[in-house]
C-alpha cells in the first residue's frame, strides 16, 4: 500500500497539498483480475471549480456530481458489456445500475474531507462475478492567496496578490465573494475583488513584515476557505 499525494501547481515554486489518498493496489484505475479481464474505471467531477490554466484533476466537493464510467479490456481490446448487468456501491450502498450502465452519475455522501469508495459489480459475468474499486477523494474547498516572491521576500513597491479559489460548489467565479486584510487590517480591492495591491512608503525600512490573510465564500452554500501567507521586504542594494 502506498501513499499518494494529490498536489496543486499554484505558481512556479509553490505547491499546495490539498489531499492525501491512501490506495491499495485494488484501488487503481486500471486493475486486472487474476485470469481476468482488465477493468479501466474513470470518473470526473462537475459543480467544483478551479482557475483558468489549472491542468491537473479537479476534485469533487461534497455538492458536487460525479460521472464514472466503466470499460472492460480483453486482449488490448473492450468488451461488449451492453447485455451484462453491472451494479454501482458508493461507500458499499447500492446507487442503481442494470443492463449495459456503463456510466453513472451520482453525488457523493458524507462530508469532507474523506474516500468515497466506489465499487462495479458484474454478478453474471462468463465465468464468475466480477467486482472492482476505486477510491474517490472528496475534499474541501481552498483558497490560495498567490504572491509570486521567492521566499515570501519581495523588493518591489506596490505589492500585487491574486486570490486563487479551488473546489468550491461552483462553475465560475460568480458566486464566490473575496475579503482581504494586511497585518490585522481588513482592506478593500474594488476594481478586482479577486486581486489585492498593497503599497507602502518608499521610507519602509528592510525587514518589514506584511501579513496577508485571505476568505473566499460560496454565496451558494456559505462554504469559506481561508489563506494566510507572510512577507518581508528586503529592498535590492
Amino acid at each position: 500500500m502506498q501513499a499518494n499525494r494529490i498536489l496543486l501547481k499554484i505558481s512556479a515554486g509553490v505547491m499546495v497539498a490539498v489531499f492525501v489518498v491512501i490506495v491499495a493496489q485494488k484501488n487503481s484505475a486500471y486493475a486486472q483480475n487474476a485470469g481476468g479481464p482488465q477493468f479501466v474505471m474513470t470518473w470526473s467531477a462537475s459543480n467544483s471549480y478551479v482557475p483558468v490554466g489549472y491542468s491537473g484533476k479537479i476534485l469533487p466537493n461534497p455538492e458536487s456530481q460525479i460521472t464514472a464510467a466503466l470499460e472492460l479490456i480483453a486482449n488490448g481490446q473492450p468488451i461488449n458489456l451492453s447485455n451484462q448487468t453491472i451494479y454501482w456501491y458508493l461507500n458499499d450502498n447500492l446507487l442503481g445500475g442494470g443492463e449495459g450502465v456503463q456510466h453513472f452519475t451520482f453525488h457523493p455522501y458524507g462530508t469532507a474531507p474523506a474516500n468515497e469508495a466506489l465499487k462495479v459489480e458484474l454478478p453474471d459475468y462468463p465465468g464468475g462475478e466480477l467486482l472492482h474499486e476505486i477510491t474517490i477523494p472528496l475534499v474541501t474547498p481552498v483558497a490560495v492567496a498567490e504572491a509570486p516572491y521567492a521566499n515570501g521576500q519581495f523588493s518591489q513597491i506596490p505589492l500585487v496578490l491574486m486570490a486563487m479559489p479551488y473546489f468550491f460548489n461552483a462553475s465560475s467565479v460568480a458566486p464566490l465573494s473575496f475579503s482581504w486584510s494586511v497585518n490585522g487590517q481588513a482592506v478593500t480591492s474594488a476594481e478586482n475583488p479577486q486581486s489585492l495591491k498593497i503599497s507602502l512608503p518608499q521610507s519602509t525600512p528592510a525587514g518589514f513584515a506584511v501579513g496577508v490573510t485571505l476568505n473566499v465564500k460560496d454565496s451558494f452554500d456559505n462554504t469559506t476557505a481561508n489563506s494566510n501567507i507572510n512577507l518581508t521586504y528586503q529592498p535590492q542594494p
